[in-house]
């Protein structure tokens, strides 16, 4: 026998129901239930957590320089010196007044 139907659940498919009508609560519930009928389970993914040794810098303002191998060494230079660049729309058609 299935298992009864959980508030989570319950709450996706009012969900469906809103967003999709009458249908999209019935595909829901079509789905919910070959779920069930086939017994998968989710797959719960790990978080993925990267730790740094310390704050992060601004490249932008201090440049950076990165060893690739003993012989080549990478070398960018601030832009402290330039002004930041501003991207405006040029708005089209008429204007009515």
């Amino acid at each position: 026998m299935l298992d009864p139907i959980t508030e989570a659940e319950r709450a996706m498919m009012e969900r469906a129901r809103a967003r999709h009508g009458s249908l999209g609560a019935i595909v829901f519930s079509t789905m919910l239930g070959l779920e069930k009928i086939l017994g998968r389970k989710p797959k719960d993914e790990g978080a993925v957590i990267w730790e740094a040794s310390g704050e992060p810098e601004d490249i932008d303002a201090d440049g950076i320089s990165i060893d690739i191998d003993d012989e080549t060494h990478v070398v960018s230079n601030p832009n402290s010196h330039k002004e930041p660049r501003r991207i405006r729309k040029r708005r089209s058609g008429t204007t009515t007044g």
